[in-house]
């Protein structure tokens, strides 16, 4: 991974200048125009969509600054990370390999029978400020496969900060993604970064989260469960894309990845829970221990594979928040992920990670995101990198 260019900058700012009024105008001046990508037969449009993608770009960009400016009263050196997963545990070298025997109806130009692909994944946190690993959290991979043959989605979209040659997966740690559409996200997110430092705002903040439940339960509990699923070593969990995608030209999936146990490939989570310590930083210990090149050992594998719902309907894939289990729904193995052993924690390796880039529609076009959630990520995930890249200077 080539290190990304730094432009000259005057000296640091001190601490105590870093204040949310100070960087207003970075947020002010995002690249939100409109770029409407048409919608496929699966897909409907929800009522005022465009505005309320608007909104949640410049909510994720606010978050970006609000947090830079909170670490950076702390710690002068911190650079401004992720409005979510800003907490990486490593970003690890991997080989992507598609199966020889991949039934003809799942294959695309990008999964080819017995196709290969040096790989990138990185393991981190789902809050948007790095916390202790103890604490409740969603848990997320996010995978970048190398050399891949095609021009993106986001390349297209935005040349200038996409390379070329490259095809990403983002994946969590539960199966559904804990919203409806952007209606119930922009809801949700209003009553998640409401002020709450007076009384009358904690009554507000109160009644936002009141009337969210009342009226999405459902997605309330999701949410809830999303950040409870326990996971001890991030080598030992199950990832999901949560959100529907294309594959190809009629079939609608989540993607899912895996880990294929075999023994001695990782220390045991009962082990870990009943006779180690657990630092702060536990599942980047679980990394660090369990990828270690001496003594030497297996690569870690993963099975990579589609969940697809069958003969998708629009609500299918609207609602980012519905379980498919329909009986002919079904799992099918594309391929596997190979981690072989390494030392990921070199000070560049851990540079690229930190500034690299990863988004839902840098994708070809056979595997487009679908549904309102994604189509608001495009937008959020561009503003969220603007403000980064502006905050640390790095990168156009």
């Amino acid at each position: 991974m080539a290190r990304q260019s730094v432009q000259p900058a005057s000296a640091p700012a001190r601490s105590s200048e870093a204040t949310p009024a100070r960087y207003k105008e970075l947020t002010k001046t995002l690249e939100l125009q409109d770029r409407p990508v048409p919608l496929t037969k699966f897909e409907r449009a929800v009522p005022g969509e465009a505005t309320l993608i608007a909104k949640m770009a410049r909510l994720a960009a606010n978050l970006v600054v609000t947090n830079y400016c909170e670490m950076k009263a702390s710690d002068p050196s911190v650079c401004a990370m992720r409005d979510q997963h800003a907490k990486a545990h490593g970003c690890v070298s991997a080989e992507f390999v598609v199966r020889d025997d991949l039934p003809a109806e799942f294959s695309t130009p990008l999964f080819r029978p017995g196709a290969r692909y040096p790989t990138i994944v990185r393991f981190s946190n789902g809050q948007g400020k790095p916390k202790s690993d103890r604490g409740p959290d969603g848990r997320g991979m996010s995978i970048k496969l190398q050399g891949v043959a095609g021009e993106t989605m986001l390349r297209g979209l935005e040349p200038r900060i996409t390379p070329a040659g490259e095809h990403d997966f983002l994946l969590s740690s539960f199966p559904v993604f804990f919203c409806k559409n952007v209606v119930d996200y922009s809801e949700l997110m209003e009553a998640v970064v409401a002020p709450n430092g007076t009384w009358r705002e904690k009554f507000d903040l109160l009644l936002k989260w009141s009337v969210f439940a009342i009226r999405n339960p459902r997605q309330l509990y999701t949410f809830g469960r999303t950040g409870l699923v326990r996971i001890n070593n991030p080598l030992t969990a199950t990832y999901h894309s949560m959100s529907p995608y294309l594959l190809g030209e009629d079939n609608v999936v989540r993607y899912r990845v895996s880990p294929v146990r075999r023994d001695n490939d990782v220390t045991p989570w009962w082990w870990s829970f009943l006779f180690q310590s657990r630092s702060e930083n536990f599942l980047q210990d679980a990394l660090v221990r369990d990828l270690a090149p001496a003594p030497p050992g297996d690569d870690i594998v993963f099975d990579f594979s589609v969940w697809l719902c069958y003969a998708a309907r629009p609500q299918d894939v609207e609602d980012a928040s519905l379980w498919w289990t329909r009986p002919r729904d079904r799992t099918v193995s594309i391929g596997q992920i190979r981690i072989p052993r390494q030392n990921f924690l070199a000070p560049d390796r851990v540079f690229d990670g930190e500034h690299m880039m990863f988004s839902p529609w840098n994708c070809l076009q056979q595997h487009r995101p679908l549904g309102s959630i994604n189509r608001m990520r495009l937008a959020v995930y561009l503003a969220s990198l603007q403000v980064r890249r502006k905050l640390n200077m790095v990168g156009p």
